[in-house]
Order: structure tokens, then sequence, then C-alpha cells
């Protein structure tokens, strides 16, 4: 499965440099973690590369729509190569969004950069949106979207959703908190996307919680414009006898016992998992353009699942993500790319 095969750069011409070679500085970045400038310093001792400006200079002429639809291409192959073409798979989504820190002196006026909870000395942060599919115990990541000052959430989830939905059907989408939105929730709705998340624990649902004599009962919450969405609201207690809620609109669930819905739940630590696994594919810059910043990202998402890909294929060894980056090495140095 080849990555860099599907990317392009916004070039008119070669004048030294192919693509190919652009790409492949982006591989030998992605897997050392290494910034632009340390890694074409590295390779230049041994072969001739693009230097880190030229480099900077191609990614910053794309566009994050240009960004976003090459790396779906590259997402889809890898699904396609994961799940087969034949049948549309059916299964659970799952969708988050990840941080990555700012501190730039643009970060005020940056249209791509948001402001957050205070982490890590800064409060303005590079939002990336993903949502990952789970089917038969395989998993791949389909999307990745830039979620910009003054973008809806609410566009971004459709965005994602909307791709995922023209591959594989959706039993169940996992979202954290953060998301309960109304808006969200009715356009999931219009979707026809099931959705299963952790309640608020707000005085009014603990209150619920507490004087519920059945497990689930009917829910519904109203934001500013006095625009509603309904929800059916889950009780479960756990062993120390606390009682947590969950909001779905799942269908069904009267039939369920409550330990169904944690299972299920369960299943969204996957993605929190992914993303540890894949800052260990992230190259390092400082640029504030979100198009190079999505590029890098997407490009990690991408080995990520390539990583999946290979340690379900190799059941004779443990494959880890520095296996990979061994082999990617010794062929990114030796003879030919596979990414």
């Amino acid at each position: 499965m080849s990555i860099n095969r599907f990317l392009r750069l916004e070039r008119s011409k070669s004048i030294r440099y192919t693509d190919e070679q652009y790409l492949e500085l982006v591989t030998f970045l992605s897997v050392m973690n290494a910034a632009a400038e340390d890694g074409s310093s590295i390779l230049n001792e041994t072969r001739d590369v693009p230097g880190s400006d030229a480099l900077m200079k191609q990614l910053k002429k794309l566009g994050l729509g240009r960004v976003e639809s090459q790396f779906d291409k590259v997402f889809v192959r890898q699904f396609v190569q994961l799940f087969g073409k034949k049948r549309r798979p059916k299964g659970v989504a799952i969708i988050d969004v990840h941080e990555q820190e700012t501190y730039t002196k643009h970060k005020r006026t940056s249209s791509d950069v948001r402001g957050g909870k205070h982490k890590n000395g800064t409060n303005y942060f590079f939002h990336f949106a993903t949502i990952q599919f789970l089917a038969k115990g395989k998993v791949v990541t389909m999307s990745v979207r830039l979620h910009r000052r003054g973008e809806s959430l609410r566009d971004v989830v459709g965005q994602l959703v909307a791709h995922l939905l023209r591959y594989a059907d959706i039993e169940c989408l996992l979202l954290d908190r953060g998301f309960r939105d109304v808006k969200i929730l009715n356009e999931l709705e219009f979707l026809g996307v099931p959705v299963l998340m952790p309640a608020f624990s707000d005085e009014r649902t603990r209150k619920a919680l507490a004087t519920m004599w059945w497990r689930a009962c009917r829910w519904s919450f109203r934001n500013a414009k006095c625009e509603y969405a309904d929800v059916m609201l889950l009780k479960a207690e756990l062993p120390d006898g606390k009682a947590v809620g969950f909001y779905t609109t799942m269908r069904g669930v009267w039939w369920h016992r409550v330990a169904h819905f944690v299972k299920l739940y369960k299943q969204r630590w996957t993605i929190e998992t992914g993303y540890r696994v894949q800052n260990e594919f992230l190259a390092r810059t400082t640029c504030i353009k979100g198009a190079v910043r999505l590029f890098y990202f997407s490009y990690a998402v991408a080995l990520h699942n390539l990583w999946l890909r290979l340690r379900s294929l190799i059941s004779t060894v443990r494959f880890t993500v520095k296996r990979l980056k061994c082999v990617l090495l010794r062929v990114f140095l030796g003879v030919n790319e596979i990414t």
C-alpha cells in the first residue's frame, strides 16, 4: 500500500526535485519525529534531498481542501484493503477532537487556531477532528478535518459522518460529553446515525438518575434558541453504588441491559490510544499555517492505519511501532518505498 502515490504537491513544474523526493522527506520526518531542518540536514549527508525551506514552501501552497481530499483517498484505499470491496461493513464509529498546542505570536489572529482549556503553558491549539471505524475487530481512521476558528463543530461532525457513510453502515456513533449539542444531535438524527455518549453530571441529570425507577427514560435538551433534541437517558450503577448515565438515540433500548451500552462505549478508548500512537509518527513543526499542520497530522494518521493493518496481518511476532519504523527506515535508506 503506497501513501505517497496518492499525494500531490501544488507545483507547475519540477525544477530540481520531484514530488516523490519531497514526500520521501516527509516520510523520514514522520518516522523520526523530526523537524524539516533537522531531517533534511541528516539526509543530505548521504543523498541530495530538498532543504527544509523548500519543503515548507511547497506544503504552504496546499489549501486545506486539497489536503483533506488527498488524504481521504489514502484513508479510503486503506479502508478497502482492510475490509474489501464486495460488502459494506457495518460497525461502530468514533469521533473525537485532538488538540495540538501552539505558542506562536500569531495564535490570536490565525483563523486556523482555536482557544481551549489551559494546557502545557498555552490556551491556543490546532483542533483535529477524526472519525474511526471499528468492525469485526478491525479499526481504521477514515477522515481528518481541521476545526478552524469560527467554524461550527456540527458542520465538521456532519462532514466526517457523511464521508464514512459512503463506504460503511454505522450501527452507533460514540461521542464524549463535548459533543452534547442540540444542533449536532439533530444533524446526526437527520443522517440516520444513532449516538451513545456519557451524560452530563449536572443537577438535573443527577436528580433524574436518583429518582429513576427504570433503567431508561425519555430525555431532551434545549439550547438558547429554544431548539430541542430528544434522546434516552440510561442509568448504570457502578460497583461502588454510584449511578452514572448515558445519552443515546439507539433503538431497542428497552431490550438491552445497561451493561451492553457500557461495554459498547468502552470501544471509544481505541481512538484515545490511537492518538498516542499517531504522535509517534508526527513530524515536528512550528508553522502556523493550518494546511501544513493538517498535512503532517494526516500523514501520521495514515502511518498509524498502516501499522494497524500490518499488526493484524503479522501474528507470529509482536509488531510494535518501533518495528514498523525500522522497516520503513530500511526500505527508505535501502531499496524501494512501501509508504
